[in-house]
């Protein structure tokens, strides 16, 4: 039987340049009411992304959330990129998006602790429970995950190596898929193997195996912009694969933004 796996991942709804509902919102200490959040220009082309790629992938077999639903409150920069530091409100609107999907199966992994933990509690535990995501081994979001579909086995975590320097960035990942290859023996022999983490997309494989680095859902932030301006660009986007019979074929959906293009000064 044909089976649909949609992968998402580093959604980290909270940051000003990442994805959010038409219409999130946060408390405030006074008056005790909740205050409605507009979103900007850019989190409008991105919700207009989401709701395209929902309308073409909706009711997947299987979802996995790859890790950082959320952004966190950005301790290092005293949270000024965020639209609130209110962790529950991020988790919540985090869920409104995810399930639009109405996926039949939900999976998340563990991401990393600066943005999806609180002095020590990960809160990728809370999302799992929060959109009634399968359990693995105990936990809603373990740091990694062997699935297994119709025959196709995914090796599954969030985090990898990353490089901005484009003709290197098949690197990282084959070195997962080397290292994957090497281990079996140790864990499960895998198809494909899926990490997230670097915010573009890109894969390397063969007739049988295949490596990919999933697209993201947030747009370059100062924190890349002080990397490389030029290089640090995010591929916003999801994937989808489509498992039948032990072989399988997947398809991306990329989005460009011309919102966030620069402004062009010209002198004239």
């Amino acid at each position: 039987m044909v089976k649909s796996i949609v992968v998402l991942s580093d959604i980290q709804v909270g940051h000003k340049l990442s994805i959010c509902s038409d219409s999130p919102s946060f408390p405030q200490e006074s008056p005790a009411e909740p205050t409605i959040y507009t979103p900007n220009k850019v989190q409008k082309a991105l919700f207009k992304a989401w709701q395209e790629v929902v309308d073409e992938w909706e009711k997947p077999d299987v979802l996995i959330i790859n890790g950082e639903p959320i952004e966190g409150q950005q301790n290092k920069n005293m949270g000024v990129e965020v639209w609130t530091t209110d962790l529950n409100s991020q988790l919540e609107d985090a869920q409104r998006l995810v399930e639009m999907f109405k996926a039949k199966k939900i999976y998340t992994t563990r991401g990393s602790d600066y943005h999806v933990s609180l002095r020590g509690v990960p809160l990728e535990e809370t999302f799992g429970k929060m959109i009634e995501a399968e359990k693995v081994h105990g936990y809603y979001a373990p740091p990694n995950m062997f699935l297994k579909v119709e025959g196709v086995t995914f090796d599954i975590a969030h985090h990898i190596g990353t490089t901005q320097t484009w003709q290197y960035r098949s690197t990282p990942i084959t070195r997962e898929m080397l290292m994957a290859k090497v281990n079996e023996s140790h864990r499960w022999p895998a198809s494909i193997v899926l990490r997230s983490h670097a915010h573009y997309y890109w894969y390397v494989g063969s007739t049988t195996h295949l490596g990919m680095i999933t697209p993201c859902w947030k747009l370059q932030d100062w924190f890349m912009q002080r990397h490389t301006s030029a290089g640090g660009i995010p591929d916003i986007g999801a994937v989808r694969f489509t498992i039948d019979n032990g072989t399988f074929d997947w398809e991306a959906k990329i989005f460009k933004l011309a919102e966030f293009r620069p402004p062009l000064v010209e002198i004239k």
